[in-house]
């Protein structure tokens, strides 16, 4: 079998390219191509931003007699000069490289059809986030092949440039938050962001914490108590002391329970258990010495959050963020979330230890926060039948959203690729590769080429994302 050893000009999606044209020129029928490639991946979302040299075996062949355009599988794993060898004397048969990962457990992931992606599940105090398109140090987002998934960001680089990704480009940030249904332990932080711009699509609102079923979000502050005061920047004044008065009794109270970490092992900046938290702070409540500070806690949180508005959500509702407006979901409230694939906020406040940076950042927020932002928009209704509905629910400069529920067929739009994750029912997407059955909660990454992808459901429900490309 040919190995190709790129060099650090050359990408993963540019050499194999140039196979699949010389596969289509091929005047034989049922032609095969089987070769691997040694490359270098810049893992530059680690924390020591590592370049990992990697191996592929790639599989380029016919799905019918009628195709120009092939199925291509590629498997990617971490190289040695033990598995150079393998490669380089394994025969060129389809056989042999399904054989060959199949003894190795490596998996195998068709990049020609729609690629259903595998989250990862990352640990946070107030709950868990779900990450389907995520990179980094924390965790990595996989799609789904056969024996096994591979790591997102290996399969991207052979599809980089069809995505219009760019060398350092992400794709829309797709997450699930899911927080706690604990009112104590399960809200977010009220935080604001500079550049990125996010949506919620309310899926799921617990019953216990919200026996009428409509949930909460904490976003901009409250109009009633904004007119209590002469200008802004005296509601921001008292705002500011609040925060400042409530953050001394939380950090005070954040040292203790971090004594009872060490007492038992644990890592200060591991999250708890919501039982274990409840449990320390009954302890320190019937302490004599720290029942004032407990009940003092209670007390300057309320205060806080009185000057913040509280907006009601029912699943189904739609919150798209302005940027400079802060904001947190509150426990119990489960939403899809489609942002900028940026990483940066300014925490106002916390109700718990914030856990990734020693501070908050109060004083600065409220130097940049708009306070007069439009808030929850209406989606644009596209298209309105019995059959199909489809709403914008999102248009921001860099992506939008749309709602789609479909009782019959509908062709998508997009150019560069979209993201689709079902919330109901069962859709099928039918295209060149040939028909693909996503079920509820599956999310697939579709690439554009120059074939229409249509689906169709019976009563189905989804979300597409779609980037904007200058």
């Amino acid at each position: 079998m040919i190995l190709h050893t790129l060099d650090n000009n050359t990408a993963p999606e540019v050499c194999l390219s140039g196979h699949v044209e010389a596969w289509q020129e091929s005047a034989q029928e049922q032609a095969v191509d089987i070769f691997a490639l040694r490359f270098v991946h810049h893992a530059t979302y680690l924390a020591e931003k590592s370049q990992q040299t990697l191996l592929a075996l790639v599989t380029i062949q016919s799905r019918n007699t009628q195709s120009t355009v092939p199925d291509v599988h590629v498997s990617i794993f971490p190289c040695t000069e033990a598995r150079i060898r393998e490669l380089e004397s394994l025969p060129a048969t389809v056989e042999s490289a399904v054989c060959y990962c199949q003894q190795q457990a490596f998996p195998r992931v068709l990049i020609s059809a729609p690629l259903f992606l595998s989250p990862v599940h990352v640990p946070k105090p107030w709950g868990q986030e779900v990450w389907y398109t995520g990179i980094e140090a924390r965790g990595q987002a996989e799609v789904i092949g056969e024996g096994g998934n591979l790591p997102l960001p290996w399969v991207l680089e052979f599809l980089r440039h069809r995505l219009a990704l760019g060398d350092a480009g992400q794709l829309i940030l797709l997450k699930v938050l899911d927080p706690l249904a604990d009112e104590c332990y399960g809200d977010l932080y009220f935080e604001l962001h500079e550049q990125k711009q996010e949506v919620y699509v309310v899926t799921h609102v617990d019953q216990q914490a919200w026996p009428d079923g409509r949930g909460a979000i904490q976003l901009g502050f409250d109009p009633a108590i904004r007119a209590r005061y002469t200008t802004n920047e005296a509601f921001k004044l008292a705002y500011g002391v609040a925060v400042s008065d409530y953050e001394k009794v939380r950090r005070a109270i954040d040292d203790l329970l971090d004594h009872k970490k060490r007492e038992q092992g644990i890592a200060l900046d591991q999250p708890i258990a919501a039982c274990q938290l409840r449990l320390w702070m009954n302890e320190l409540a019937q302490d004599a010495e720290y029942k004032a500070l407990v009940d003092r806690e209670k007390i300057l949180k309320q205060v806080m959050d009185g000057f913040v508005a509280l907006h009601p959500l029912a699943v189904g509702d739609v919150v798209a963020v302005p940027r400079l407006v802060p904001h947190a979901l509150q426990h119990g409230v489960r939403v899809v979330e489609f942002q900028t694939p940026v990483y940066e906020r300014k925490i106002l406040s916390f109700g718990q230890k914030v856990l990734t940076q020693k501070h908050w950042d109060t004083a600065a927020a409220l130097n940049l926060v708009d306070m007069d932002s439009a808030l929850l928009v209406p989606p644009t209704v596209l298209c309105h039948s019995e059959a199909l509905q489809v709403q914008r629910i999102v248009n921001f400069e860099d992506f939008e959203v749309r709602r789609i529920r479909l009782c019959g067929e509908y062709t998508l739009e997009f150019d560069h690729y979209c993201l689709l994750m079902v919330l109901e029912g069962e859709v099928g997407i039918h295209s060149i590769a040939g028909c693909t059955r996503l079920a509820n909660g599956d999310v697939t990454l579709i690439v554009a080429d120059a074939f229409p992808h249509q689906i169709e459901s019976s009563s189905g429900l989804l979300l597409q994302a779609i980037p904007r490309v200058a």
